[in-house]
């Protein structure tokens, strides 16, 4: 059996908040997770209407990169999901050395995502927008996560839809539920990559920052951590 491994998300948890964003980062890190990752994106060049209110969402360069740092003198593995070619090129200047596609960009810049995957860096790649039968691409650096793209949804539906098992090529699960129920059902068929979104409060929950409800506090994360060590014995 292996060790699973454990990405807390910190957007859009994080507020526009560098400081916040390594609160979560250290407490991440004190709970058990093996990597946090951010999202990088220019909020106008987003689908949706009224997008100036998510502004104070958007990273900057300096933040992206200031996180980072911070990260690594933490020892906790740190990328991004970039939903624009310039935001993906920080990353690569970055030397980071895993990418994340995300869900929507997968229906949204189909172009963009290969063009990610032939950089030859180790790929997740989420499938919440993918109908198709067939995996989107069929490159050797890519690995799979099963998701929902719904915040939140219930446990009942987490279950309904996941798969029976997960495999050498759909290796995780992107949660989107309250609380951890559904992660450890995903362990259990099989995931060894678990991705849910954090936050230090869940009373955050706003109308900009809508995935507090359905994110792991440090004490979910911790039971979540002791869930995956116990598997092992």
């Amino acid at each position: 059996m292996s060790r699973v491994y454990i990405i807390s998300e910190l957007c859009g948890q994080w507020g526009g908040s560098v400081e916040r964003a390594e609160q979560m980062i250290l407490q991440s890190k004190s709970a058990g997770a093996d990597a946090v990752k951010v999202q990088l994106y220019d909020t106008y060049r987003m689908p949706g209407e009224n997008r100036e209110i998510w502004e104070y969402l958007s990273m900057t360069r300096e933040q992206f990169l200031r996180l980072k740092g911070f990260s690594d003198n933490l020892n906790i593995d740190f990328f991004a999901s970039a939903f624009h070619p310039d935001r993906f090129s920080w990353i690569l200047e970055a030397g980071i050395q895993v990418n994340k596609i995300a869900s929507m960009l997968v229906d949204h810049d189909f172009e963009l995502c290969q063009e990610m995957i032939n950089s030859g860096m180790d790929t997740y790649c989420s499938l919440g927008s993918w109908s198709g039968d067939d995996y989107p691409f069929k490159h050797d650096n890519v690995k799979y996560f099963h998701c929902v793209s719904k915040y939140p949804h219930s446990l009942e539906e987490a279950l309904d839809l996941m798969p029976t098992s997960f495999d050498d090529t759909l290796v995780g699960y992107s949660d989107h539920t309250d609380g951890i129920d559904a992660c450890k059902e995903a362990i259990v068929r099989g995931a060894t990559v678990i991705e849910k979104h954090f936050t230090i409060d869940k009373d955050l929950q706003s109308k900009t920052e809508g995935a507090h409800s359905c994110s792991m506090t440090m004490e979910e994360l911790s039971d979540l951590r002791l869930f995956c060590e116990r598997r092992l014995k």
